[in-house]
Order: structure tokens, then C-alpha cells, then sequence
């Protein structure tokens, strides 16, 4: 179940598909380090800490996310 709003949103991990529930972006935005945030366009993603960590690079998990379409392999 998908919400709108900032207040109580459920987001999805686009990695392992399963919730990330809004404690767990609330201890995030408050400085824990349990999902990593990366910005696709104007889109904000959140992903669970040990999903990204399972990719060797983030530009490889950037590949992951867009299809392949976007890497920053430039900055390794």
C-alpha cells in the first residue's frame, strides 16, 4: 500500500521490493545510517543499507536502478 504525503509514507526498497516503513525513514533523516538516498532526476529513492552495500559500487547500483541508462563510473 502506497501513501501520498511525507507524513506516514510507506516507500518500497527498488532493489529487494519490500516496505521501507516510515520509522525507518524517520531514523534516517535523523542521522542513523540504515538506508542510502540517491537521486534519480528530480526523484528522491531510498534504499535499505545492506540491499545497496550489495553492489560493488554505487555507480553500479545507479546502472541497476535506471537500466542502465545513467552510471557515475566517471568519478571512480
Amino acid at each position: 500500500m502506497q501513501k501520498d504525503g511525507h507524513q506516514g509514507e510507506i516507500r518500497t526498497c527498488p532493489v529487494c521490493k519490500e516496505n521501507i516503513f516510515p520509522h525507518e525513514t524517520a531514523l534516517f533523516f535523523s542521522g542513523r545510517d540504515n538506508l542510502v538516498q540517491m537521486r534519480l532526476g528530480d526523484a528522491v529513492v531510498l534504499i535499505h543499507r545492506e540491499c545497496a552495500d550489495s553492489f560493488e559500487t554505487r555507480s553500479d547500483l545507479l546502472r541497476f536502478l535506471t537500466n542502465g541508462k545513467s552510471d557515475l563510473s566517471w568519478l571512480e
